[in-house]
């Protein structure tokens, strides 16, 4: 089993990994992202872990709404006018729709 540095470390290394890992993020599913890659933590340890990174000089690069987004957050800012109307802060029914 992996720790959530050595997950870290590998995210960090690779691009293709990076985006995967905000896709999780942005879909719900960051704790299905972490098993499938051999790490096991609860929500709780991954925000504190990301709140650690971000206060390090040697942060993963998420933006502060990425980040916000592990820590409970719901809303999602797709910057595109959406076919439901909405152009921010678009729901997750937005999301999966059209953005």
């Amino acid at each position: 089993m992996k720790s959530l540095q050595e997950l870290y470390d590998e995210v960090k290394g690779d691009d293709a990994l990076k985006k995967s890992f905000v896709k999780a993020m942005r879909e719900g599913v960051t704790e299905d992202f972490l098993k499938e890659h051999g790490c096991e933590v609860t929500p709780e340890e991954l925000r504190e872990f990301l709140q650690d990174k971000v206060k390090e000089s040697d942060p993963l690069e998420l933006s502060a709404d990425d980040l916000a987004e592990v820590a409970g957050g719901t809303s999602y800012y797709c910057g595109e006018p959406c076919s439901r109307g909405e152009t921010s802060d678009c729901s997750d029914t937005c999301i999966r729709d059209c953005c």
